[in-house]
């Protein structure tokens, strides 16, 4: 298998060679954008592959796409591999993607963490070859979700590295791979105002009721002012809702503490088997929560502060918080994390 692509690498890479700096890259692999960065100095060759097709033993066809970095002290491979129908992506399988032994090496010493990548969660392999060097390998999904049983996915990141680990972590702690936004279809987003907020988000072609309520007055522990407004999306069986709170002053903003009271917010609702992670979210970082009930029923829970700042001093502040609920299959809330914009409205 490995002669076999190497003979396609050979016969159909782009050779395009670049000095980097530390400063971000960017690759086009096919409906993907890959951005790293490395430090500066390092000499490296960027190569990328034309699409392998392959079917999985479960006859799920996938596409291969990738590229491949030849540095004066090791190459780097990353690997974008896309489902036509979602496939297994738990924790298992992921780590053993990391762990899938690369380039055929020889190794004596073998160890997996789990870790952060591209704000997924994800697992990092470290190979300690014969020769002494350690090789390493990260692996994640782009877009897998919880569903009935373990998570599902249906685009798979694996990433290579045998250069040195300070260049290593900083290619991994800074790839970001995201695929392009299809164009030309017609517009299915719709804009609310809720309060001094204009929301605006893209549900597709479901069918749903706009159900508003609020705005609902309080105040803090600390003493300041705030404002509640919520947004029901009722789709029948299914449903999303979107609460804004606004307070009359910054707030920190705690994406460690968000995880815990996405988690919390899950298994006070019955949701036993629960999670939480960072998330992008309407454009700015924020926190998705997935939980899973005694019926495998799914429901998620996102957060995020859309107008968060990040200060001199270094704590990132906000005045406004989003948390939402969405008991919608996992396409439909995909797309409501993507498309909503909540922002306030002009004086």
């Amino acid at each position: 298998m490995r002669t076999k692509l190497i003979m396609v690498i050979s016969a159909a890479m782009l050779l395009i060679p670049a000095a980097y700096a530390a400063q971000e890259e960017i690759v086009d692999l096919g409906p993907y954008q890959v951005s790293f960065s490395l430090e500066s100095g390092r000499n490296c060759t960027v190569q990328v592959a034309e699409p392998v097709e392959g079917k999985t033993p479960t006859g799920i066809d996938y596409t291969e796409r990738l590229t491949l970095l030849e540095c004066d002290d090791g190459q780097v491979q990353i690997k974008v591999t896309s489902y036509n129908s979602p496939v297994p992506a738990g924790d298992g399988v992921t780590k053993t993607l990391s762990r899938k032994l690369p380039w055929n090496i020889g190794y004596i010493g073998v160890e997996t963490k789990e870790r952060l990548l591209d704000r997924h969660t994800g697992f990092l392999t470290t190979f300690e070859e014969v020769s002494g060097e350690d090789t390493y390998q990260a692996a994640y999904w782009l877009d897998r979700y919880l569903a009935p049983g373990d998570y599902l996915g249906k685009t798979s990141c694996v990433i290579t590295s045998s250069l040195p680990w300070t260049a290593t972590k900083e290619l991994i702690d800074s790839v970001h791979i995201e695929k392009a936004v299809a164009t030309g279809k017609a517009s299915t987003g719709v804009t609310v105002t809720a309060g001094p907020y204009e929301v605006s988000f893209d549900l597709g072609e479901k069918n749903y009721t706009i159900i508003q309520e609020g705005p609902e007055p309080g105040e803090t522990e600390e003493g300041l002012g705030l404002e509640r407004h919520r947004i029901i999306l009722d789709g029948g069986i299914r449903a999303a809702t979107i609460d804004i709170t606004s307070y009359d002053g910054y707030r920190p903003v705690n994406l460690r503490t968000e995880m815990l009271l996405a988690e919390a917010s899950l298994q006070k609702r019955g949701y036993t088997e629960h999670n939480a992670s960072e998330w992008t979210i309407g454009g700015e970082t924020g926190v998705l929560g997935t939980g899973e009930d005694d019926d495998h029923q799914i429901l998620y829970v996102a957060i995020f502060w859309p107008d968060q700042v990040q200060t001199e001093e270094g704590p990132v502040l906000g005045m406004t918080r989003c948390e939402m609920d969405s008991s919608y299959w996992w396409d439909a809330t995909e797309m409501l994390l993507n498309t909503i914009r909540v922002k306030r409205a002009e004086e």
